[in-house]
């Protein structure tokens, strides 16, 4: 699963809880989840709360795709 979040300009505890469940259940299957097109300041919030170590997180959606 790729997930775009170019269009995001802000990420709060309540949408990364979202993610971080998604991607629970994404491994629980077997699937993997990349996040792409991360906005400057929502990269951030990901790098200041450890979630880039979680999740595969890559620069544009051709690179996710690529990342399989």
């Amino acid at each position: 699963m790729i997930i775009d979040l170019e269009a995001v300009e802000y990420m709060s505890s309540a949408g990364l809880r979202v993610l971080l469940s998604a991607l629970k259940k994404m491994r629980s299957v077997g699937g993997e989840m990349r996040l792409s097109s991360l906005q400057p300041h929502v990269r951030e919030v990901f790098e200041m709360t450890g979630f880039s170590r979680l999740f595969t997180i890559c620069a544009d959606i051709g690179d996710a795709q690529s990342s399989f």
